[in-house]
């Protein structure tokens, strides 16, 4: 039965427009994953250098195709042309690519140990299958399935990648994928190195992560679709690499608190706003210490939000789920500072905050710890700095958590560390968590629900590419 084409729309008018574009189906999913077995062997055992020469030319295919490429990601996802898409994460893009392309010249990231005396080597090597790479919708380029970091990661690993174009930017990954399949062609790769698709039923795409020409699944997206696939994924024993949600907590020292809490607020405000409140590593939750302070800055950081205009969000269903949670918090009996309305033209929504007590923020755990994508933000006072330790102990998983503090804070700022060491993939002092650079030292990464694997990151390569690769010991082989 026919389906109706999608359409890409512009979140800023709430407009379709561009071409239509098809779901695959679960045929032409399982024709790709067949197909990805004749990448296999020739990914595996091809020089490092053609396979880098690969990544380099396709980076340098977008550089030559910056402006268009970032004009159709801004018409598809109202983030700023300039400095954002254009500069930002274009460059974050490319150099992502070359960062793959030198794991690729330099392998020696895969050699683990040595034994010489019984003549054993331990290395790491592809997993014999296709890795699909799922984008999310709030980097159009720099985590898309067919650019992104989990792109650049699994053919580092020389593995072939199967994509999936997100509803939200589809013909910016047309436009992506175009430039891939000239840069794959131009380097006498197989075709099925490099395939991507657009959209699927969930259970066709069920079907192909069940396909033996399938060795994994990489996906960034929100935590309802990531456990269902991770669910698929742990049945079939393959692995998943799921980044998913938090939401990379502040936590403000009594003294930090008292002697700074305006500039605190404005600096966390503005990061809650960042991009409408659409990182991944957006701080949403602040914990102050002490009652007095934590008013002075949800007061402060009210005055910042309500200057803001509305955010325009990238999608339909992100605005609906921020309308959800705002409406969960009126209906358990809390009211905004400001904002919690929906505007048009488009997806918008106003910049919202709520203040919670600690007592509270304890009965309404659920939806203070639960990820809402917009501009939403909640400050929690709490009785002191060992509640706010007490808080620390109590949370979930993070990517990123981060503790302001004074010199008199000393005691507490190290106990908070202690603790959040083994909650978060990263650790801050002072500086808020949406910038995430991308170097080999980073780790975005960490306990469940942020990503289903605290041992890895999805970004800092050579590390992310070992997410998509096979442990083997060379016995006696030379």
């Amino acid at each position: 039965m026919a389906t109706t084409p999608m359409r890409a729309v512009n979140p800023a008018t709430g407009e379709a427009f561009g071409p239509g574009f098809a779901r695959a189906s679960r045929a032409e999913l399982e024709a790709m994953a067949d197909t990805a077995f004749d990448a296999v062997d020739f990914l595996a055992d091809a020089p490092g250098a053609l396979l880098a020469g690969f990544l380099e030319d396709y980076a340098a295919r977008l550089e030559g195709d910056r402006e268009g490429i970032a004009r159709i990601a801004h018409e598809e996802t109202a983030l700023p042309y300039a400095p954002r898409l254009s500069e930002v994460e274009f460059n974050r893009t490319v150099t992502q690519m070359r960062a793959a392309a030198a794991c690729l010249r330099d392998e020696s990231w895969r050699e683990v140990a040595r034994d010489e005396a019984n003549k054993l080597r331990s290395t790491l090597v592809p997993l014999g299958g296709a890795v699909v790479c799922i984008g999310p919708s709030n980097f159009p380029l720099a985590f898309n399935g067919v650019s992104g970091g989990d792109f650049c990661a699994a053919f580092a690993a020389r593995n072939p990648v199967i994509a999936k174009a997100h509803p939200g930017h589809m013909n910016t990954t047309a436009r992506l994928f175009a430039h891939a399949c000239a840069a794959r062609d131009a380097a006498g790769l197989p075709a099925a190195a490099v395939q991507c698709f657009t959209d699927c039923d969930p259970a066709d795409g069920e079907a192909l992560l069940a396909h033996p020409g399938v060795a994994a699944l990489a996906f960034t997206g929100s935590r309802a679709a990531g456990m269902r696939l991770k669910a698929a994924c742990d049945a079939l024993g393959k692995p998943a690499s799921l980044e998913m949600s938090g939401v990379n907590p502040v936590f403000v020292a009594s003294a930090a608190a008292e002697a700074r809490a305006e500039a605190i607020a404005e600096a966390w405000a503005a990061s809650v706003l960042l991009g409408g409140g659409q990182f991944c590593t957006k701080p949403g939750v602040i914990f102050v210490s002490g009652a007095s302070a934590a008013a002075r800055l949800a007061a402060r950081a009210a005055e910042s939000m309500k200057a803001a205009a509305p955010a325009v969000l990238l999608t339909a269903p992100v605005r609906d789920h921020l309308a959800a949670s705002v409406a969960a918090l009126a209906a358990a009996g809390e009211t905004p500072l400001c904002g919690g309305r929906a505007a048009s033209p488009g997806h918008r929504f106003e910049p919202t905050l709520f203040s919670l007590g600690a007592a509270r923020a304890r009965e309404l755990r659920a939806l203070v710890a639960g990820e809402a994508f917009g501009p939403l933000g909640i400050v929690v006072a709490v009785e002191g700095d060992a509640q706010l330790v007490d808080f620390a102990r109590g949370l979930d998983g993070q990517l990123a958590c981060t503790v302001v503090s004074d010199a008199a804070d000393a005691a507490v700022r190290a106990t908070l560390l202690g603790v959040l060491r083994f909650k978060a993939g990263r650790l801050l002092d002072e500086a808020m968590p949406t910038g995430v650079a991308v170097s080999p030292a980073m780790v975005h990464g960490g306990p469940m629900p942020a990503t289903g694997d605290a041992r890895f990151t999805a970004v800092g390569l050579p590390a992310a590419a070992r997410r998509f690769s096979k442990a083997l010991c060379l016995d006696r082989v030379r």
